[in-house]
């Protein structure tokens, strides 16, 4: 009988319990701490060389006691019933600041992204990418059923969505509002979905592809796009980012040219070092085994984070932990591939790397997460 209801708590989704759900699963909790722990002190450690005398790094340690208490909060305090009893809530909250942010939020970098409060700031377009995972986890949790969804099925979740989505693109910041929506189908890979509806969606990107490209990409949007394709259009203007980016990976050489000894950073020919262009800091200095010891991290990270969904135990577990691996994978990757030139620059940030209390806050949270689910899958908290 109880097998059965464990069953059927994850009607609808590919993730299935497996074996004891009251098995022990402390060593993924010290796991998550340690990976924590050693990309914010990898993260630290490179943004003091990538910001030397610009005050970045001091700004960074000013916020970490708030992202530490969040950390913990989330992971050791708050149970995931109360989250998903308020996932739309905070949505809804979201949703609002961001309407606030295209009112009256602080313009920087051609940009309107940020709500000012006396000296501090913070950016809702990165809450908005938990607010994502927790609403479509709380959408799956509320509505399960025994056959594939439908397009008809999943519309009321795509309104959802959509609204964040055009509230940050307005800003306008279309490299956040896309990791949002990827994140998003990230954890529908997990969803049991109508081969039809897979179908029409397919064959409806090209279109959609066009339409945006024609009609809606400003003329920078699009000339960033180009120069993925081509870094020597405009080397001077548009491709500078990039190019300078790929020199500095390169001559990091196998094993990097030591810390603080980057010159393409401390000459200041590499722009955004401190956010977007973190990782070419790190691959300057460290070289191919440094960055090789990032992959790992983040891939150990993200495979710890879906064992976790794996083996929890009822849908909104399952689906905010594969929500959580989604942003913290996508986040990475993306912006890898940015500073590889394998991907237009979109300006999304290396998680626990990147200068930003916002963007480290919601790392932090969402890790805090995990550890939540973790503790519920192996009985450490009460059963939801």
């Amino acid at each position: 009988m109880a097998k059965k209801r464990r069953q059927k708590q994850t009607d609808g989704v590919f993730l299935r319990p497996e074996g004891d759900l009251k098995r022990p699963r402390s060593p993924q909790v010290m796991i998550i701490c340690l990976l924590f722990a050693l990309l914010l002190t990898m993260g630290l450690i490179n943004l003091y060389s990538a910001s030397i005398g610009a005050g970045y790094f001091k700004g960074q340690i000013k916020s970490l006691a708030l992202t530490l208490s969040a950390f913990i909060l989330f992971g050791w305090v708050i149970p995931i019933r109360q989250i998903n009893a308020y996932a739309y809530w905070f949505f809804g909250f979201i949703c609002i600041l961001l309407v606030i942010v295209d009112l009256t939020g602080r313009t920087a970098g051609g940009a309107q992204r940020w709500i000012s409060l006396g000296p501090a700031s913070f950016q809702p377009s990165e809450f908005a990418k938990l607010a994502v995972v927790m609403t479509v986890a709380r959408f799956f949790s509320s509505n399960r059923q025994d056959s594939p969804y439908t397009i008809r099925d999943l519309l009321p979740l795509a309104a959802i969505i959509s609204v964040a989505f055009f509230l940050i693109v307005t800003q306008p910041d279309l490299g956040t509002a896309g990791v949002c929506c990827l994140i998003a189908f990230c954890q529908l890979a997990f969803v049991r979905i109508d081969l039809k509806s897979i179908g029409i969606v397919v064959s409806a990107v090209p279109i959609i592809v066009a339409m945006a490209w024609n009609f809606y990409l400003m003329p920078y949007q699009r000339l960033r796009v180009l120069n993925f394709v081509s870094p020597e259009l405009d080397p001077r203007n548009s491709g500078y980012h990039a190019l300078q980016s790929l020199i500095a990976v390169g001559s990091g050489g196998v094993f990097g040219k030591g810390f603080t000894m980057g010159t393409q950073t401390h000459l200041h020919f590499l722009p955004e070092r401190h956010t977007d262009f973190i990782f070419s800091v790190f691959a300057e200095e460290h070289g191919f085994w440094g960055c090789a010891l990032i992959f790992i991290i983040f891939g150990l990270m993200t495979y710890v984070a879906l064992d976790i969904a794996r083996h929890a135990r009822d849908t909104f577990s399952a689906m905010l932990a594969v929500g959580v691996a989604a942003l913290i994978f996508l986040e990475f990757s993306i912006n890898v591939a940015m500073v590889m030139g394998w991907f237009p620059v979109v300006g999304i940030p290396l998680p626990l790397f990147s200068f930003g209390g916002s963007a480290m806050l919601t790392v932090c949270v969402s890790l805090g997460l995990l550890i939540s689910v973790n503790r519920a899958n192996s009985g450490a908290s009460k059963r939801i």
